[in-house]
């Protein structure tokens, strides 16, 4: 179906697949996870038509990289240290 953005989290998600919707203003919203719904409802006004910007780097459970075009070591600017290159 569509590409939308969750507005808490600004993920890019299939409105097919998403994990909750709701409707506020006319306006129906996706959500990735259910933790990203329950956060909208309390207060919409905070998410529904808020700005979205990308962070200066993506961050993983054990990583974090710069994006394309921003200043910095060009590469990865923690790696997992020795001990833990073998665990899954």
């Amino acid at each position: 179906m569509a590409q939308v953005i969750d507005p808490v989290c600004g993920m890019t998600i299939d409105s097919a697949t998403a994990a909750g919707r709701t409707t506020y203003e006319s306006h129906d919203y996706y959500f990735c996870l259910d933790q990203c719904l329950r956060s909208f409802r309390p207060d919409p006004d905070r998410y529904a038509g808020a700005e979205r910007h990308e962070p200066p780097y993506t961050a993983g459970d054990v990583l974090a990289a710069p994006k394309f075009g921003s200043a910095g070591s060009g590469g990865l600017e923690h790696e997992m240290p020795p001990e833990r290159h073998d665990r899954p």
